[in-house]
């Protein structure tokens, strides 16, 4: 990571308060130095709104009216190569959710045609738009969700029979010209643009002012045609412009290396009035008698991250050393309330004013100010590591596949005959989803996809209908997802205006093996409670892993700093359980 993009790290992530710090460590302390980074505990957290969360946002606000019996009804349609068979979900006269079972079509443009599915929950209709690039396979989504409600057959015919050009599936917009800077400073910049299959990322390099040599170093693009675009790479080279024709039979990897290219350019770019690039500057490493403090750590130069927990939650910062000297503290993350966070920032002056991490905490504002000096402390340790030969990266934990492994136990004891065959087809995609992880290396999976997969494949088996064999069930609660719903109401400080909070609880044999779509309607300011109560903390439970550890409500710690949350979530889970209870 460079410097320009610990920079844009900052303004997403930090409040103004960090960014005024921020910009003045920056601009004074590190004019035209190139810090080596090394990112042991940080991780890069981009927010980009998908059409699943605006299908969440929305979902609500729609309501769906279908007339059939809640259940799963499988339907089959007709995509670019073959067919593509759904299960979709019904439950009070609403879609509530479409799994895909199958489907032959390439899976990059599959892929991006699954964005209907978002589409159609979310309006709660099947007259929605395709997505572009992926008009055949979003027409076979589409018409697989109408055969398993209707019973409605497409023609059957394949968009390859109606296209001889496989790469035709719908047309990307080109990119205007734009005007190229007067010069470039020389360097390493990394940039982003979008390709077909998503986010694509290159590596350009300038020496003596030039473009020297490109490199796509993340894509998420068919090969094939990527390699097709990589050619228009040597023409952005040779004619120093990233104003160059797109390569044809790959529109969108050709823009999208564009558009990466020039994103790094952008931060290169030296402007008519930027001669104080290389001006000598003011150390900020002063007291406030302008005495200037050297620092005396004997580590290697450059950007170092840590964490540390802060009041409601982590706070992450960058360490910039330079000479033995910390150069610059940046706040890349934190959650914690904005007037307290701005109050604790005055420990980062004072470890700037005396290079050293010894230095008081900010009255009123301690839980913060220890998190932000914790965090130092943490880069610094970082700092050593690398100094002292050690791994720049954390060792990999391995993710824990014990309650996934588990749950697949149980399914595979199931017996496929007892069930309806369009429930049981949900089973099998959620478990053939969970064995993948389960054969995987453990250090090449992250915990958030076993969470997922674990939720998944409990919310199918939670789903499964039996057959009627005549006998009568004596559970207290019916298997299911029920909706919850309690007033989050606030304690004597009175920090809050009431709001109405609800969940999604996945009940299975008299147990809540799942919670989720944690939300309330409130103001935004009450997410941030919400994740605490419901997540927890680095050194606490949050309530939904309790309750899914228990099976019941009883016995479940409140989260220290968001009380008045857990208790609400704690309520809606009754009432949901009060929804599955047998009449």
């Amino acid at each position: 990571m460079d410097k320009e993009k610990v920079i844009k790290k900052i303004k997403q992530g930090a409040p103004a308060a960090s960014a005024i710090v921020v910009a003045a460590c920056i601009g004074v302390s590190l004019s035209g130095y190139q810090a080596p980074v090394y990112e042991a505990q940080a991780q890069t957290k981009e927010t980009k709104t998908t059409d699943a969360e605006e299908a969440k946002k929305t979902e609500s606000k729609v309501k769906g009216s279908f007339d059939l019996a809640d259940g799963i009804y499988k339907g089959t349609g007709t995509g670019y190569a073959g067919e593509v068979t759904v299960a979709v979900t019904i439950k009070d006269k609403q879609i509530t959710a479409i799994d895909i079972l199958s489907s032959s079509d390439d899976a990059a443009f599959f892929n991006r045609a699954k964005a209907v599915v978002d589409r159609i929950i979310a309006g709660q209709t099947l007259d929605v738009d395709v997505v572009s690039g992926a008009t055949f396979s979003s027409n076979g989504i589409i018409s697989a969700v109408k055969n398993a409600l209707t019973g409605e057959k497409d023609s059957g015919e394949t968009g390859e029979s109606q296209s001889e050009n496989a790469a035709a599936q719908g047309s990307a917009l080109s990119l205007a010209d734009v005007q190229d800077a007067a010069a470039y400073k020389d360097g390493t910049y990394y940039g982003t643009g979008t390709g077909f299959g998503g986010t694509l990322k290159v590596k350009v390099v300038i020496s003596g002012g030039k473009i020297t040599s490109i490199e796509v170093v993340e894509n998420h693009d068919d090969s094939s045609y990527l390699n097709r675009a990589e050619a228009l790479i040597g023409n952005i080279i040779s004619s120093q412009s990233t104003n160059v024709d797109v390569i044809s039979g790959a529109t969108y990897s050709s823009n999208g290396i564009k558009s990466a290219v020039r994103d790094a350019l952008r931060q290169a770019a030296v402007s008519g009035n930027s001669q104080s690039v290389n001006a000598k500057t003011e150390d900020t490493s002063k007291t406030e008698d302008n005495t200037t403090v050297k620092g005396n750590f004997p580590y290697k130069e450059g950007i170092y991250y840590g964490t540390a927990e802060g009041y409601n939650g982590e706070i992450e910062a960058a360490v910039v050393l330079q000479d033995k000297s910390i150069k610059a503290v940046l706040v890349t993350e934190n959650h914690d309330d904005e007037k307290f966070f701005n109050r604790a920032m005055d420990v980062v002056k004072n470890i700037m004013k005396k290079q050293s991490t010894d230095v008081d905490v900010v009255s009123g504002a301690t839980y913060s100010s220890n998190g932000l000096i914790n965090a130092v402390k943490n880069a610094l340790k970082e700092a050593e590591k690398v100094t002292n030969g050690q791994t720049t990266e954390p060792d990999k934990e391995e993710a824990d596949t014990s309650e996934l492994e588990k749950a697949m136990k149980e399914a595979e004891e199931l017996k496929q005959e007892d069930y309806t065959e369009a429930t049981y087809a949900v089973l099998k995609t959620r478990m053939e989803d969970a064995q993948k992880l389960l054969d995987a290396d453990k250090t090449e999976i992250s915990q958030e996809d076993v969470d997922q997969a674990l939720e998944n494949l409990n919310q199918a088996l939670a789903l499964l209908e039996k057959k009627d064999d005549g006998k009568d069930d004596t559970t207290v609660y019916k298997n299911g997802i029920y909706e919850g719903r309690a007033l989050c109401r606030p304690d004597e400080d009175e920090d809050f205006t009431a709001y109405n909070l609800t969940l999604q609880v996945t009940v299975r044999d008299d147990k809540i093996v799942a919670v989720t779509d944690v939300k309330g309607d409130g103001d935004s300011s009450n997410d941030r409670y919400i994740l605490r109560a419901a997540n927890g903390t680095s050194n606490k439970k949050g309530v939904t892993s309790q309750l899914i550890e228990k099976g019941n409500t009883e016995g479940i710690d409140v989260v220290s700093g968001a009380t008045c949350t857990s208790k609400a979530i704690l309520d809606a889970c009754e009432n949901a359980l009060l929804s599955a209870k047998r009449q």
